[in-house]
């Protein structure tokens, strides 16, 4: 719908949220099956330093930026999704 041009949308994947038993899928396995359900909405997925996300492969930060976005909603997203760096 129109109205999601005005937003970031956004999913914290994180593998211990997933069915993995019930599923049968491994968790790389399930993972390419979460990518492929968010993608279906526009979301992509974002590179981020958060320490839940980086405490393991499988999980992930995905993302779906709005065309009405402005420069400065973006860079708050990128500096939201990088509050680890020191020199950046």
């Amino acid at each position: 719908a129109d109205e999601y041009e005005d937003y970031i949308v956004l999913t914290t994947e994180y593998y211990w949220h997933w069915d993995l038993k019930n599923s049968g899928l491994d968790v790389y396995e399930y993972k390419k099956l979460m990518q492929k359900l968010m993608g279906y909405g526009g979301l992509e997925i974002f590179a981020t330093d958060d320490p839940e996300i980086t405490s393991h492969p499988a999980n992930c930060l995905m993302a779906r930026i709005g065309s009405r976005i402005s420069i400065e909603q973006l860079q708050a997203f990128d500096d939201i999704r990088f509050m680890n760096r020191f020199f950046f």
